[in-house]
């Protein structure tokens, strides 16, 4: 049986990286191809998920208190060996679904020639800019009108990333793009090494790490296109393994680099509340509000918070992608006054996702880890229902912490948010509603029947681990 599922976990392994390096050579106008490339590579997640599930328990059934670390923790190693080998097949490959890290190469010079990037709008300084930025024209045209268009609204550490890259990648694109990937595949790596210590904290076998480290959107999204998610993921999932350690100034500095690298964690901060006391959760907050001040220092002018702003609210009243419940409302408005009305709508929908996140914060129980994380994975759920714009990558946090929870529509999402490439496709950039329509009420679906179904199956919650509470 043993030597069946080893057999079987290389033969998959074998078959997905065939399936990655494929996936990588078609373009995004491909999208027929390339969509039942990741179908197939969702496949794959299923036999991982089954082959690694009966690994973990052939092995469990051998007791021996006599074993090292590496043999208790042979499932997650396995899983790390296989996600590398994965990613290595994607090590030197173009991205392929997104243009953004033309960008962030543009921001890197600019930082190393001491220019202030929040500052310029790259159009405005393309002139000056190709003296200083290696191959300045091809970022320029390859980033998009779009992108050349706006001041930059990637955060400090996000920069400081950027800058490193480029100085190791000199004036070679393929070079900066390997050192990018480089930071990314390392954090995916620490995330993995968090998950395994908190899944057995909280009674959970190691193979469900895979359901982020082996999930076909991850490598895609991180690894292959650059989103740098991932590595705010690490810092966040960091942050509250240490503030479950107790290590609350830990726990504070690298949710404040969490913030720094791509703001979004702030949206869960108010989770912490009405859990920690008073007197504590202020210092806290201070901590991080003092790190985050730091990280944007070096960047302070009269003009940042005006441009910086700015540029993040495009993002609620200008732009639109792969929404759901704005969606919705705009028809109705279209209905009502004949125009798209996302100026008025996308200033609302933000205090929905407020007012949202703050009844989680009083009405759900967050002293158990379980508590906590669910509640995250929920808040980061709730804001992309209420957005203007869900572009695949954003999806990466709320997968990351559902892990920890009894929840899998996250996973289904995972796989189902690919049909949003379908506008990449034609050259108007035209979404197909329908295929919108499809994706959220699947996932949507699917969550409603494991609400029923876990209602239906009360799950022991007597575990001494899980009811730990999580400040003392």
């Amino acid at each position: 049986m043993k030597r069946r599922i080893k057999n079987g976990l290389g033969l998959t392994t074998i078959i997905c990286c065939v399936l990655y390096a494929f996936f990588f050579t078609l373009s995004r106008k491909q999208f027929y191809q390339l969509t039942v490339t990741y179908i197939l590579l969702f496949i794959g997640l299923a036999c991982f998920w089954w082959l690694f599930k009966e690994f973990n328990r052939s092995y469990s059934q051998l007791v021996d208190q006599d074993e090292t670390l590496f043999q208790k923790r042979r499932t997650a190693i396995l899983i790390g060996t296989v996600g590398v080998l994965l990613r290595l097949m994607i090590w030197e490959v173009t991205p392929n679904l997104s243009q953004d890290f033309f960008r962030f190469i543009w921001d890197g010079h600019m930082l190393l020639n001491g220019y202030n990037p929040y500052l310029y709008i790259p159009d405005e300084i393309i002139g000056e800019a190709s003296s200083f930025i290696p191959n300045a024209q091809v970022l320029r045209a390859y980033m998009g009108d779009l992108s050349a268009s706006h001041y930059t609204n990637y955060p400090p550490l996000n920069q400081f990333f950027f800058a490193v890259a480029a100085a190791l990648g000199g004036k070679s694109i393929t070079a900066t793009v390997i050192f990018m990937r480089l930071f990314i595949i390392l954090a995916d790596v620490g995330t993995l090494v968090i998950m395994v210590k908190l899944l057995k904290q909280l009674g959970k076998p190691d193979y469900y790490s895979l359901l982020y480290f082996l999930n076909p959107f991850v490598l895609v999204e991180l690894t292959g296109n650059l989103h740098w998610e991932g590595v705010m993921g690490f810092f966040m999932l960091l942050a509250f393994y240490l503030l479950l350690k107790l290590k609350k100034w830990w726990s504070a500095l690298f949710m404040g680099y969490g913030i720094l690298l791509k703001l979004m964690p702030l949206l869960i901060l108010p989770i912490l509340l009405n859990r920690i006391k008073f007197s504590k959760i202020i210092p806290y907050y201070l901590f991080i509000l003092i790190v985050v001040g730091i990280g944007f220092l070096p960047f302070l002018s009269i003009e940042l918070f005006d441009k910086y702003s700015n540029s993040v609210g495009l993002w609620f009243g200008k732009f639109e992608f792969n929404a759901s419940v704005y969606y919705l409302v705009r028809d109705v408005g279209y209905g009502l006054v004949g125009y798209n009305t996302i100026g008025k709508i996308g200033k609302i929908l933000p205090f929905c996702t407020l007012i949202s996140v703050l009844l989680i914060t009083y009405f759900r129980n967050n002293r158990t880890p379980v508590g906590l994380f669910t509640s995250v994975m929920f808040a980061f759920c709730l804001h992309l229902l209420f957005s203007t714009t869900v572009h695949p990558w954003y999806l990466v946090i709320p997968l990351l912490f559902s892990v920890f929870t009894k929840y899998r529509f996250m996973v289904v999402w995972s796989a189902f948010i690919f049909l949003s490439y379908y506008a990449y496709s034609n050259s108007n950039y035209q979404e197909n509603l329908w295929l919108i329509a499809f994706e959220y009420v699947v996932v949507i679906g699917y969550f409603i029947y494991e609400l029923f179904y876990f209602s239906r199956n009360r799950e022991n919650t007597t575990n001494v681990n899980k009811n730990v509470s999580l400040y003392r």
